[in-house]
């Protein structure tokens, strides 16, 4: 054990404090001082002065060198729920929202990535001027070292760049921060390995990449992009004369590139970012949208002032039919469905999921209004990666044509493969709710009748509903909503999801399953039935099993394998599958697993592998691995091993005390010993059985930032880091 110089906790008489939701967890591993193995907690500093910000002061995030205050940066999970109020001056729930960010680069030091491919700078070309760099020798003499290389590197990643391993070929050449294999360092030049039909492997320098390389974009420079109908359908036609092809101008554009790698779907192409942009789209719904409000208003004006009928005849010549749609439905019943996590459910994290077992997967909530203004940021989120074989997307939108139209492109494009679209009426964050949007919308039917009925019409894929149980937990509205969405009759309506949690209740106290079994019993029978599925605090496969199995078990079977409740047996996980990423394999194993620490590191090497093909292996890409790395940390340090447990499985809501009053029964054996044992209230930690699993516990966010210094190699001077997500499901009721 890797206690060395620290002390078991001391045995006394328990309070009562923290025990209703304490992780019983074996003495042995409860430590009275930290762990000898871990490097020394950043100290504790004083408050500043009033004048200098007070009370109200956001916490310093903790660095590298310890130099940060300890506040909900050390532990993320000390957070109080908002109904109590703001305490001490801090909201301590929902975001941090003024967390650290990663230092911008200049333009004039980041390189030109045509100059890097070995291609001319269409800038220079077009504009006579580049913001970029293109003096490959003062790149190469800048260069820093790979981050595999020297002491404290990520010796694990000493393979090589996962594009060179994979293709033969790197994008972003002299910047890659594992670019050692493949450049030239003598001239900066990037290499490219090719294999003739004899099997013989040349390596050398490329002459010119090839069009369909990942990064390119089609672009003219003397032309001008229009679109046209075709067909009554509404198909769009993107033309363009004389189209040659461009690189990325950017790292940052190359990154967004890069992550599809050609075989990862759902890429917005450059044309439709245009012509979103611009706002110059041709919508077909959107001219739909306008003729019904001009016959709304043309039937409610009585005094002769509404529209001209000409202009109405008009627009309806102009207005294809929209064309009905025939779409497969998925069964649900029986999967893993991994639930949209916003931040740490990206597409390197699915990747870990789809390999302990999910069957379902979702891509993060997306925003519509930023989806129409062609943000690349936002359309990254619906990106698919092949081994993601029924996957689907999460829309939030205030406003039935947001939906309507982000339905439509998805449609119009031909390299999007999706087999469902979730609406998000569940999100509880106020910027998208005071949008109308996420929970809000669970107030405003009319407003989520017309955005089903407009996505319906233009999907040819069915949409799905995840919801809450209401707004507040004393009024839930859900098991009215359902039935009134089962009485609309609108064809295509593949699932609704209910998170047993309102959205003022956001993630404290535990999900309600009695009433998301209420709201699937409150369907007809004499409408066809939506399946209805349940989430919130599935963490073991026991958890399924008597939330999901025994409530869909009490139900009166049929022919089909359903249910008189109407609850899907599904297995829907949000939070459980961030801590425990192998949910999916101990649900459908019906085991504990007692998974390593050496099992985990694998894990997290893995995420890393897939963080740097998907957001780049230069330093953008891997700044952004290593901060979603360290998301996912925040999350991961919360699960406690199956073998340093008293009582299995752990609970979502459990986790080791924050004092040591509360830890006493646990290592109290009689009376006697209790009677002599001296109380005190100092600090738990916990100690693994090995160095790295202590390690692995802690809830230091230094020590987060040391396991990604492991894998990612030293962090950039001056890094700091503070989780998205405040923690406070945790809380004694």
């Amino acid at each position: 054990m890797s206690s060395d110089g620290a002390k078991p906790a001391s045995v006394g008489d328990n309070d009562g404090r923290d025990c209703d939701y304490a992780v019983r967890v074996k003495p042995e591993y409860v430590m009275s001082e930290r762990p000898s193995c871990l490097a020394p907690c950043p100290p504790t500093h004083p408050p500043p002065p009033a004048e200098e910000g007070g009370e109200d002061a956001p916490p310093a995030s903790s660095t590298e060198g310890g130099g940060g205050r300890r506040g909900n940066v050390v532990d993320a999970d000390d957070n109080d729920n908002r109904e109590r109020g703001k305490k001490n001056g801090k909201n301590n729930r929902g975001m941090n929202k003024k967390r650290p960010r990663d230092a911008k680069i200049d333009y004039g030091e980041k390189a030109c990535l045509a100059v890097v491919r070995g291609l001319p700078c269409p800038f220079l070309l077009s504009r006579g001027e580049c913001k970029y760099n293109h003096d490959l020798r003062e790149m190469l003499a800048n260069r820093p070292r790979d981050i595999h290389e020297g002491e404290g590197g990520a010796a694990w990643l000493a393979g090589g760049c996962p594009f060179w391993i994979a293709r033969g070929y790197c994008d972003f050449g002299i910047m890659c921060r594992l670019g050692s294999c493949h450049v030239d360092m003598s001239t900066g030049q990037n290499l490219r390995r090719t294999v003739d039909v004899d099997g013989n492997e040349t390596i050398g320098p490329p002459s010119c990449p090839p069009a369909d390389e990942v990064g390119t974009t089609t672009m003219t420079t003397t032309t001008t992009t229009h679109a046209t109908k075709e067909g009554g359908g509404g198909a769009i036609k993107i033309e363009r004369e004389e189209s040659t092809v461009m690189p990325p101008s950017g790292p940052g554009e190359a990154g967004m590139a890069m992550g599809h790698r050609g075989d990862v779907a759902n890429v917005l192409s450059k044309d439709t970012q245009i012509l979103l942009r611009k706002n110059k789209y041709p919508f077909v719904c959107k001219r739909h949208f306008e003729l019904q409000n001009d016959k709304k208003s043309r039937a409610s004006s009585s005094d002769g002032k509404g529209p001209d009928h000409r202009a109405v005849q008009k627009t309806t010549m102009d207005t294809p039919a929209l064309p009905p749609r025939e779409r497969k439905l998925i069964d649900f019943r029986n999967k893993v469905y991994v639930a949209p996590l916003t931040t740490v459910g990206n597409l390197p994290f699915r990747r870990i999921m789809k390999r302990f077992g999910a069957d379902i997967t979702c891509g993060e909530m997306a925003l519509a209004d930023q989806l129409l203004l062609g943000r690349p940021s936002e359309w990254a989120l619906l990106k698919r990666h092949p081994c993601e074989d029924v996957f689907g997307v999460q829309i939030a939108a205030g406003h039935p044509d947001q939906y309507t139209r982000v339905a439509e492109v998805l449609a119009n494009e031909e390299s999007f493969r999706v087999d469902f679209v979730d609406l998000n009426l569940g999100c509880p964050i106020d910027m998208v709710c005071d949008k109308g949007a996420g929970a809000s919308l669970m107030l405003r039917e009319k407003k989520l009748r017309g955005g089903l009925e407009g996505m319906l019409a233009v999907l040819d894929c069915p949409v799905t509903i995840k919801m809450r149980t209401g707004w507040n937990e004393a009024q839930p509205i859900a098991h009215e909503l359902v039935p009134r969405i089962q009485g609309w009759a609108i064809d295509g309506i593949g699932a609704i999801m209910i998170h047993g949690r309102s959205r003022l209740q956001r993630y404290s106290r535990l999900a309600n399953w009695d009433y998301i079994s209420q709201v699937a019993r409150s369907q007809s029978p004499d409408l066809g039935q939506i399946p209805v599925i349940g989430n919130g605090d599935i963490f073991s496969y026991t958890d399924y099993e008597e939330k999901i199995l025994k409530q869909v078990s009490n139900g009166e079977g049929d022919e089909s394998g359903g249910n008189k409740n109407n609850l899907c047996p599904t297995a829907m996980l949000g939070r459980g599958a961030l801590i425990k990423p192998w949910l999916p394999t101990e649900i459908k194993e019906r085991r504990h697993w007692d998974i390593s620490a050496g099992e985990r590191l694998d894990m997290l090497k893995d995420f890393v592998r897939f963080g740097l093909e998907h957001w780049g292996s230069d330093q953008q890409g891997v700044n952004h691995t290593r901060r979603f790395l360290l998301e996912w940390l925040s999350f991961l340090h919360r699960y406690v091993p199956v073998g340093m447990l008293e009582v299995i499985p752990q609970q979502m809501n459990h986790r080791p005390p924050n004092n040591m009053v509360s830890f006493l029964h646990f290592c109290a054996d009689t009376s006697d010993s209790i009677a002599h044992a001296q109380v005190t209230c100092s600090s738990t930690f916990q100690c693994g059985r090995s160095d790295l699993e202590t390690l692995m516990l802690s809830k230091n966010c230094a020590d987060w930032i040391k396991i990604s210094t492991m894998l990612l190699g030293p962090v950039p001077e001056g890094f700091q880091f503070e989780p998205k997500h405040k923690a406070n499901s945790y809380q004694r009721l």
